[in-house]
Protein backbone atom coordinates (compact mmCIF):
# COMPACT_ATOMS: atom_id res chain seq x y z
CA UNK A 1 0.00 0.00 0.00
CA UNK A 2 1.35 3.12 -0.52
CA UNK A 3 2.09 6.07 2.43
CA UNK A 4 -1.23 8.08 2.54
CA UNK A 5 0.19 10.35 4.53
CA UNK A 6 2.12 11.29 1.59
CA UNK A 7 -0.74 12.53 -0.09
CA UNK A 8 -2.98 15.71 -0.23
CA UNK A 9 -5.87 14.25 -3.18
CA UNK A 10 -7.71 11.32 -1.84
CA UNK A 11 -8.67 10.67 -5.02
CA UNK A 12 -4.75 10.12 -6.07
CA UNK A 13 -4.37 8.19 -3.36
CA UNK A 14 -7.31 5.74 -3.99
CA UNK A 15 -6.27 5.61 -7.79
CA UNK A 16 -2.67 4.62 -6.25
CA UNK A 17 -3.75 1.75 -4.04
CA UNK A 18 -6.56 0.57 -6.40
CA UNK A 19 -3.37 -0.36 -8.87
CA UNK A 20 -1.16 -2.08 -6.28
CA UNK A 21 -4.13 -4.60 -4.91
CA UNK A 22 -5.12 -5.28 -8.80
CA UNK A 23 -1.96 -6.15 -9.70
CA UNK A 24 -1.63 -8.30 -6.85
CA UNK A 25 -5.10 -10.00 -6.92
CA UNK A 26 -6.82 -9.56 -10.21
CA UNK A 27 -10.33 -9.92 -8.31
CA UNK A 28 -9.90 -7.08 -6.72
CA UNK A 29 -12.10 -4.96 -9.70
CA UNK A 30 -14.05 -1.51 -9.55
CA UNK A 31 -17.09 -4.18 -9.56
CA UNK A 32 -15.76 -5.87 -6.43
CA UNK A 33 -15.04 -2.70 -4.24
CA UNK A 34 -18.62 -1.45 -5.61
CA UNK A 35 -20.30 -4.64 -3.96
CA UNK A 36 -18.19 -4.82 -1.04
CA UNK A 37 -19.02 -0.95 -0.19
CA UNK A 38 -22.53 -1.03 -1.01
CA UNK A 39 -22.57 0.95 -4.27
CA UNK A 40 -25.49 1.23 -6.40
CA UNK A 41 -23.30 0.68 -9.54
CA UNK A 42 -20.48 -1.07 -10.27
CA UNK A 43 -19.11 2.39 -12.54
CA UNK A 44 -19.42 4.00 -8.94
CA UNK A 45 -15.40 3.79 -7.75
CA UNK A 46 -14.34 4.55 -11.11
CA UNK A 47 -16.61 7.61 -11.16
CA UNK A 48 -14.89 8.62 -8.05
CA UNK A 49 -11.21 8.45 -9.17
CA UNK A 50 -12.88 10.88 -11.94
CA UNK A 51 -13.69 12.99 -9.99
CA UNK A 52 -17.97 12.51 -11.41
CA UNK A 53 -18.99 12.00 -8.16
CA UNK A 54 -18.12 12.82 -4.32
CA UNK A 55 -18.04 10.57 -1.66
CA UNK A 56 -20.32 10.77 1.03
CA UNK A 57 -19.04 10.32 4.94
CA UNK A 58 -20.36 6.72 5.28
CA UNK A 59 -19.14 6.13 1.50
CA UNK A 60 -15.53 7.38 2.89
CA UNK A 61 -15.62 4.72 5.92
CA UNK A 62 -16.37 1.97 4.26
CA UNK A 63 -13.62 2.70 1.39
CA UNK A 64 -11.29 2.71 4.47
CA UNK A 65 -12.16 -1.03 5.55
CA UNK A 66 -12.08 -2.50 2.26
CA UNK A 67 -8.59 -0.67 2.03
CA UNK A 68 -7.61 -1.94 5.50
CA UNK A 69 -6.96 1.57 6.67
CA UNK A 70 -5.96 1.97 9.63
CA UNK A 71 -7.53 3.87 12.69
CA UNK A 72 -5.27 6.97 12.26
CA UNK A 73 -5.00 6.50 8.71
CA UNK A 74 -9.01 6.37 8.20
CA UNK A 75 -9.17 9.72 10.21
CA UNK A 76 -6.71 11.11 7.71
CA UNK A 77 -8.23 10.35 5.06
CA UNK A 78 -11.80 11.36 6.41
CA UNK A 79 -9.50 14.73 6.23
CA UNK A 80 -8.67 14.46 2.25
CA UNK A 81 -12.27 13.70 1.53
CA UNK A 82 -13.54 16.65 3.74
CA UNK A 83 -11.25 18.99 2.12
CA UNK A 84 -12.05 18.28 -1.42
CA UNK A 85 -15.38 18.91 -1.14
CA UNK A 86 -14.83 22.65 1.12
CA UNK A 87 -16.94 24.63 -0.37
CA UNK A 88 -15.60 27.85 1.29
CA UNK A 89 -12.18 29.18 1.41
CA UNK A 90 -12.25 29.06 5.35
CA UNK A 91 -13.25 25.29 5.47
CA UNK A 92 -10.68 24.85 2.83
CA UNK A 93 -7.93 26.66 5.11
CA UNK A 94 -9.36 24.83 8.67
CA UNK A 95 -9.01 21.16 6.65
CA UNK A 96 -6.05 21.83 5.10
CA UNK A 97 -4.19 23.16 8.16
CA UNK A 98 -5.24 19.75 9.84
CA UNK A 99 -4.12 17.75 6.80
CA UNK A 100 -0.62 19.74 7.59
CA UNK A 101 -0.13 18.67 11.12
CA UNK A 102 -0.40 14.95 9.93
CA UNK A 103 1.43 14.99 6.54
CA UNK A 104 4.59 12.80 6.44
CA UNK A 105 7.56 14.81 4.65
CA UNK A 106 10.29 12.71 3.56
CA UNK A 107 13.82 13.41 5.50
CA UNK A 108 17.07 12.50 4.56
CA UNK A 109 18.45 10.71 7.55
CA UNK A 110 21.76 12.53 8.46
CA UNK A 111 24.53 10.19 8.98
CA UNK A 112 26.10 10.05 12.47
CA UNK A 113 29.60 10.64 10.84
CA UNK A 114 28.34 14.10 9.66
CA UNK A 115 26.64 15.01 12.80
CA UNK A 116 29.07 17.13 14.65
CA UNK A 117 28.04 20.26 12.07
CA UNK A 118 25.37 21.19 14.15
CA UNK A 119 27.51 21.54 17.18
CA UNK A 120 27.61 25.28 15.30
CA UNK A 121 24.25 26.54 15.06
CA UNK A 122 26.03 29.12 11.98
CA UNK A 123 26.99 26.33 9.79
CA UNK A 124 22.92 25.08 10.10
CA UNK A 125 21.57 28.31 10.11
CA UNK A 126 23.81 28.75 6.60
CA UNK A 127 22.55 25.73 5.08
CA UNK A 128 19.62 26.56 5.49
CA UNK A 129 19.91 30.49 4.25
CA UNK A 130 21.11 29.08 0.64
CA UNK A 131 17.48 28.11 0.06
CA UNK A 132 16.51 32.00 0.29
CA UNK A 133 19.73 32.76 -1.96
CA UNK A 134 21.52 31.83 -5.12
CA UNK A 135 24.99 32.38 -3.55
CA UNK A 136 28.41 31.42 -5.50
CA UNK A 137 31.36 33.87 -3.48
CA UNK A 138 29.61 36.28 -2.07
CA UNK A 139 30.63 35.78 1.15
CA UNK A 140 30.35 39.37 3.34
CA UNK A 141 26.63 39.16 1.82
CA UNK A 142 25.97 36.06 2.82
CA UNK A 143 27.11 36.71 6.34
CA UNK A 144 25.06 40.09 6.62
CA UNK A 145 22.33 38.11 6.38
CA UNK A 146 22.15 35.92 9.38
CA UNK A 147 21.34 37.34 12.77
CA UNK A 148 24.22 38.26 14.28
CA UNK A 149 25.74 38.25 11.17
CA UNK A 150 29.10 36.72 10.25
CA UNK A 151 32.22 37.70 8.79
CA UNK A 152 33.67 36.46 4.95
CA UNK A 153 36.38 34.34 6.45
CA UNK A 154 33.53 32.44 8.98
CA UNK A 155 30.80 31.56 5.75
CA UNK A 156 33.91 30.64 3.82
CA UNK A 157 35.17 28.27 6.38
CA UNK A 158 31.48 26.92 7.27
CA UNK A 159 31.07 26.32 3.30
CA UNK A 160 33.73 24.15 3.11
CA UNK A 161 33.01 22.49 5.98
CA UNK A 162 29.23 21.73 4.34
CA UNK A 163 30.67 21.01 0.93
CA UNK A 164 33.02 18.29 2.68
CA UNK A 165 30.53 16.43 4.39
CA UNK A 166 28.51 16.64 0.81
CA UNK A 167 25.76 18.49 2.38
CA UNK A 168 26.22 20.99 -0.14
CA UNK A 169 27.58 21.31 -3.74
CA UNK A 170 27.92 23.50 -6.58
CA UNK A 171 25.44 23.14 -9.60
CA UNK A 172 26.85 24.04 -12.83
CA UNK A 173 26.59 27.44 -12.90
CA UNK A 174 28.45 27.52 -9.52
CA UNK A 175 26.13 28.37 -7.13
CA UNK A 176 25.87 26.22 -3.92
CA UNK A 177 23.03 24.09 -3.37
CA UNK A 178 21.98 21.70 -0.72
CA UNK A 179 22.12 18.03 -1.48
CA UNK A 180 19.08 17.29 0.56
CA UNK A 181 16.30 20.20 0.99
CA UNK A 182 15.27 18.61 3.80
CA UNK A 183 17.07 16.47 6.87
CA UNK A 184 16.81 14.47 10.19
CA UNK A 185 18.96 13.55 13.65
CA UNK A 186 15.62 10.87 14.04
CA UNK A 187 15.82 12.44 17.24
CA UNK A 188 19.31 11.87 18.05
CA UNK A 189 20.69 12.58 21.54
CA UNK A 190 24.05 13.18 20.49
CA UNK A 191 26.38 15.49 21.75
CA UNK A 192 26.60 17.77 18.56
CA UNK A 193 22.72 18.06 18.68
CA UNK A 194 22.59 19.05 22.48
CA UNK A 195 24.95 21.72 21.99
CA UNK A 196 22.83 22.97 18.67
CA UNK A 197 19.71 22.90 21.27
CA UNK A 198 21.62 25.34 24.11
CA UNK A 199 22.46 27.28 20.94
CA UNK A 200 19.49 27.88 19.67
CA UNK A 201 18.02 27.75 22.98
CA UNK A 202 20.62 30.97 23.84
CA UNK A 203 19.92 32.71 20.65
CA UNK A 204 16.12 32.87 21.92
CA UNK A 205 17.28 34.30 25.09
CA UNK A 206 18.49 37.03 22.99
CA UNK A 207 16.08 37.22 20.32
CA UNK A 208 14.15 39.46 23.05
CA UNK A 209 15.90 42.19 22.55
CA UNK A 210 17.23 41.45 18.80
CA UNK A 211 13.59 41.69 17.22
CA UNK A 212 11.02 43.90 17.25
CA UNK A 213 7.94 42.30 18.75
CA UNK A 214 6.24 41.91 14.89
CA UNK A 215 9.52 39.59 13.71
CA UNK A 216 9.48 37.22 16.17
CA UNK A 217 6.94 34.61 18.30
CA UNK A 218 7.94 33.81 21.91
CA UNK A 219 5.74 32.48 24.78
CA UNK A 220 5.43 30.56 28.11
CA UNK A 221 2.98 28.40 29.60
CA UNK A 222 3.39 27.17 33.29
CA UNK A 223 0.67 24.38 34.25
CA UNK A 224 0.29 21.23 35.89
CA UNK A 225 -0.28 18.13 34.18
CA UNK A 226 -0.03 14.23 34.82
CA UNK A 227 2.17 12.31 33.11
CA UNK A 228 -0.62 10.74 30.96
CA UNK A 229 -1.12 14.41 29.72
CA UNK A 230 2.06 15.28 29.38
CA UNK A 231 2.88 12.33 27.46
CA UNK A 232 -0.11 14.28 25.23
CA UNK A 233 1.56 17.48 24.80
CA UNK A 234 4.63 15.46 23.73
CA UNK A 235 2.49 14.40 21.16
CA UNK A 236 1.08 17.80 19.98
CA UNK A 237 4.01 19.18 19.79
CA UNK A 238 5.66 16.31 17.42
CA UNK A 239 2.20 17.04 15.31
CA UNK A 240 3.07 20.73 15.32
CA UNK A 241 6.90 19.92 14.40
CA UNK A 242 5.24 18.07 10.85
CA UNK A 243 2.88 21.22 10.39
CA UNK A 244 5.48 23.28 10.08
CA UNK A 245 8.06 21.38 7.89
CA UNK A 246 4.99 20.86 5.72
CA UNK A 247 4.66 24.76 5.73
CA UNK A 248 7.88 25.17 4.71
CA UNK A 249 7.53 22.22 1.85
CA UNK A 250 5.20 23.95 0.46
CA UNK A 251 6.33 27.84 0.82
CA UNK A 252 7.75 29.62 -2.55
CA UNK A 253 8.32 32.44 -1.14
CA UNK A 254 10.40 32.00 1.92
CA UNK A 255 12.36 35.30 2.66
CA UNK A 256 13.87 34.21 6.10
CA UNK A 257 15.46 31.70 8.04
CA UNK A 258 13.27 30.67 11.24
CA UNK A 259 14.57 28.97 14.46
CA UNK A 260 11.36 27.03 15.92
CA UNK A 261 12.43 25.64 19.88
CA UNK A 262 9.74 23.84 20.94
CA UNK A 263 9.97 22.71 25.00
CA UNK A 264 8.10 20.85 27.55
CA UNK A 265 9.91 20.29 30.67
CA UNK A 266 8.70 19.79 34.42
CA UNK A 267 10.04 22.54 37.01
CA UNK A 268 8.77 20.54 40.01
CA UNK A 269 7.46 17.03 40.84
CA UNK A 270 5.74 15.40 43.71
CA UNK A 271 8.22 13.85 46.17
CA UNK A 272 7.18 10.05 44.77
CA UNK A 273 7.98 11.20 41.78
CA UNK A 274 11.62 12.26 42.47
CA UNK A 275 12.44 9.60 44.48
CA UNK A 276 14.85 6.50 43.26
Amino acid sequence: MPDLFTYTEYRKFLSDAWSERKAEDPRFSHRFIAQKAGFTSSAFFGRILTGEVNLTPSGSLRLAEIFHLGAQETRYFELLVLLDQAKSHEEKMHFADRIASWRRIPLAQLERSKIAFCRDWRAVAILETLELVEHSDNHELLGSMLRPPLDAKTVEETLELLSTLDLIRRDPDGIWRKTDRFLTTDEADAEAVNVFRKETIRLAGEALDRFDREDRSISTITVTLSKASFERVRDRLRHLRREILELSRSDDQADRVVQVNLQAFPLALREEETSP
